[in-house]
């Protein structure tokens, strides 16, 4: 990052005390409610000064529809706004000093508009909209005790495979922001990182499909944001879990906020336990190219356990400099511990042709054992601070934000390989192990500037520089003669330097039904990857331009109709670029690729959705076409030892269809859920071998929610994941079922959950690779971890659970937001 930046986010963060020399001295409540006299909450309270009617203050209000609103003079005036309602402005307020009650606004019902639909009382657990989903998490009963890995799994378009690989639309090149920004949380391993994340911090997650120029590039199929807690009301809240289950598991977590005038403390704590037992085999088969040649076979055992315990602690502040600037600081600091115990065995026979074959026919009593026992600590440290400055004219805002995360992690493994014939240890073949210290840090700053030019146009325009470096120190020794001697092929070390810097710039206006929005950003990218022991490196720039564009149409009758495209990319990750070989199966090695180009990709998208008062249903048309796609090609060897590496092999095409619904029908029952449908079709041609696919998948979820007694709800949820073509062959399908039950009592301040993932046990990956045109052939199946059933105690302090009073269907948003 250039030091330029820095200087500019630091003249922002000093400049904003200009504005903090007047107190906020003025204090102003009431209640917001509709006819009926339920209150309004989240409707917004906007105070403008009698002279000249510029914006001077606002507040939503909380549960109840009740607001506090602090301001600098008592010369103003309110409007109140809810949608769905008449705006109404209250001119004459009393007041006693510093005080002044507003009493109670009562609005009026109106056609409900098209701007953004969200009903009164429950906070959705899903609302949709033409180019995101917003998934509310506390309203999911099966994600209580679980982690970010088991929410994401239950959100719309969203999949997610055993080893905690995230999809989106059957897409894995998805960006994943923590807060809306890279994070430290997720580690050099994605997977690792979000299963480290506790359910019970995180808010929300939102998913974008297709996201405009604001957005930063990176991810072809879209970005998931996960928002973690924060709350702004006044006084003391929060809320405390405690959680355990089976296979063992134990957690305990805290979200407290304090708010008083224009301070708002915010802290989080979480500690968790899990044993995770994993079991799995491949099945796999060499064949030569003499014909009638005997058919080499192996099977292979993987079974042992993980364990991991992880604590969390998050703390900030928001600080109200003045009624248009507020400045926000952060500290989140995560240390992990894991230790694994993973024994392969390796049974071995050769089948004479015409011999009828199979895992099961392969004799077991002679065998190769191999086993790894690794432990792993993993510190995290992350501090972030973010500005925002309001002006008098309506939506005009800057906002800017820094962050720094540092992520370390330790690995130690030792390995054990021997030979038993007829079960009896024949002798030890190698003695090994292995050490890896990866640091990770990571810098980035943004700035954004709103401009509306008037009331149905605006222009929008920002940067970001963001700088990512990871040094990873890998060591392998082996016991030769009883000395450890270090294998100078396998160790090295590697390092990953990576500096993106981003301008762009949006459009966007209005005319009757109709808007649109342009934007057009431009990345700079230098990525340097280098084996240090070898001297080997390999640098490379390069410039990318990425427009984007939204046009969007509003029918009558709480219709939507939006076309959208998008350019994206996928740079390689770090594990991906790492050539060090991954040898825990000492049989089927892994390593990475350094010369790996990024893949880019066209995206477009055709929406609609449709509002009634009871639910909703969304549909999408998508379709991507990509360049450079990156695959794992895997090639056995004369010795049956087989490697597998990423390359850029082919271009695809993906393009489907997908449709969404809610329903509430009554009080006591509503229904929801996705369909997937997609086809994907690859082009590409590696030694000799045409990689040419054409496979048609889909994926779908439904899930109800009954509410049969007071205060107590029953969630039933199902996925299936039909099968789809992979590089080298085919992914099974997958049956998920989810049950989960729920009692609230002590006056909905405490909640008991009862939750069962998976609960058939048919979460495990199975995969065929090779067959007929291949030199060899493999069925595997592999489960990482058990699902569990999981027992949660809940306390809510000053936040009691919001019951629907009214309607609890879904919400949606209009397109380009002008």
């Amino acid at each position: 990052m250039h030091t330029k930046n820095y200087l500019v986010f630091l003249s922002l963060i000093f400049s904003s005390f200009i504005f903090a020399q007047t107190p906020l001295n003025y204090i102003i409540r009431g209640k917001v409610s509709d006819a009926e006299g339920v209150g309004l909450e989240f409707a917004t309270i906007s105070a403008y000064a009698l002279q000249d009617s510029s914006l001077v203050g606002g507040v939503l209000t909380e549960s109840g529809g009740v607001f506090t609103l602090d301001i600098l003079s008592k010369e103003i005036y309110l409007v109140a706004e809810y949608l769905g309602y008449e705006k109404k402005m209250v001119q004459k307020l009393t007041w006693s000093s510093n005080i002044a009650d507003a009493g109670t606004i009562v609005l009026t019902g109106t056609n409900i508009a098209l701007e953004t639909v969200e009903v009164v009382a429950r906070k959705n657990e899903t609302q949709f909209a033409l180019d995101k989903r917003v998934f509310n998490v506390g309203q999911d009963l099966s994600n209580k005790g679980g982690n970010a890995v088991d929410i994401l799994d239950n959100v719309p378009s969203v999949t997610v495979d055993i080893d905690g690989g995230v999809s989106l639309r059957g897409s894995s090149n998805v960006r994943i922001l923590i807060d809306g920004r890279p994070s430290g949380l997720l580690g050099n391993d994605g997977s690792t990182g979000l299963k480290s994340i506790p359910a019970s911090m995180i808010d929300r997650v939102e998913v974008i499909t297709n996201p405009s120029a604001r957005y930063e590039a990176e991810g072809m199929s879209g970005i998931i944001n996960i928002v973690l807690k924060k709350d702004a009301k006044i006084g003391v809240n929060g809320s405390f879990d405690l959680s355990s289950g089976y296979p063992l598991l134990f957690g305990t977590s805290a979200n407290v906020n304090w708010r008083r005038k224009n301070v708002n403390f915010f802290a989080n704590y979480a500690l968790n336990h899990n044993t995770n037992p994993a079991d799995g085999y491949a099945y796999q088969e060499r064949y030569s190219a003499v014909a009638g040649s005997p058919i080499t076979a192996t099977h292979i055992v993987r079974d042992g356990s993980r364990n991991t315990l992880s604590n969390s602690i998050r703390g900030g502040i928001d600080y109200t400099l003045s009624p248009k600037d507020v400045l926000t600081g952060s500290v989140l600091f995560r240390y992990s511990l894991g230790n694994s115990l993973i024994p392969v065995h390796y049974y071995d026979y050769t089948f004479l042709p015409g011999q009828e074959r199979d895992r099961f026919l392969i004799p077991t009593n002679n065998y190769t054992l191999r086993k790894e026992e690794e432990k792993e600590t993993s510190p995290t440290l992350e501090y972030a601070i973010n500005y925002k400055r309001s002006f008098s004219r309506e939506n005009e805002s800057l906002t800017a934000s820094f962050q720094f995360s540092q992520n370390d992690e330790k690995e130690v493994s030792d390995y054990d390989e021997s030979y038993y014939l007829n079960r009896v240890l024949e002798n030890n073949i190698v003695k090994q192990k292995t050490t890896g210290d990866e640091k990770q840090g990571n810098i980035v700053f943004q700035a954004d500037y709103v401009l509306p030019v008037n009331k149905n146009t605006k222009f929008e325009a920002g940067l970001r520089s963001g700088i990512r470096n990871i040094g990873n120190d890998f060591l392998v020794e082996q016991l030769i003669n009883g000395e450890w001697n270090v294998l100078q092929n396998l160790s090295n070390r590697f390092t990953y330097h990576e500096n993106v810097e981003a301008l762009y710039a949006i459009f966007g206006s209005k005319t009757g039904r109709f808007s649109y929005q342009g934007g057009l950003r431009g990345e700079y990218t230098y990525l340097k990857t280098a084996l240090v022991n070898s001297g080997e490196e390999y640098p490379r720039d390069f410039f990318q331009l990425f427009p984007s564009g939204h046009i969007n149409y509003e029918f009558p009758d709480q219709n939507q109709l939006q076309l959208s495209y998008s350019r994206r990319i996928r740079r390689p990750g770090f594990w991906e670029l790492n050539p060090f070989i991954n040898f825990t199966d000492s049989r089927n090695l892994y390593a990475g690729n350094p010369n790996l180009n990024p893949e880019t990709t066209d995206s477009y998208e055709l929406g609609h959705m449709k509002f009634w008062e009871k639910g909703n249903i969304g549909t999408s048309l998508y379709y991507r076409n990509t360049k450079d796609v990156i695959q794992r090609w895997r090639e056995f060897k004369d010795d049956g030892t087989s490697f597998a590496q990423p390359l850029n092999l082919a271009s695809s095409v993906n393009y489907g269809g997908e449709f969404l619904f809610a329903y509430t029908a009554n009080s006591w029952l509503r229904v929801d859920g996705n369909v997937n449908f997609f086809r994907n079709t690859i082009s590409g041609f590696y030694k000799n071998t045409d990689l040419s696919a054409d496979s048609y998948s889909w994926f779908s979820r439904i899930g109800t929610r009954l509410s049969f007694w007071k205060n107590t709800d029953f969630q039933l949820r199902f996925n299936y994941r039909a099968p789809v073509r992979i590089p080298q062959g085919w992914r099974k399908e997958q049956y998920i079922v989810d049950i989960a039950f729920n009692k609230d009592f002590f006056n909905n301040n405490m909640s008991f959950t009862l939750a069962a993932r998976d609960l058939l046990n048919y979460r495990r990956q199975n995969i065929e690779l090779g067959g007929e045109g291949f030199d060899f052939y493999e069925r595997s199946e592999q489960q990482w971890r058990r699902a569990p059933v999981i027992a949660t105690l809940s306390y809510r302090l000053n936040s009691a659970k919001k019951k629907s009073g009214r309607n609890d269907g879904e919400g949606f948003e209009n397109g380009p937001e002008i």
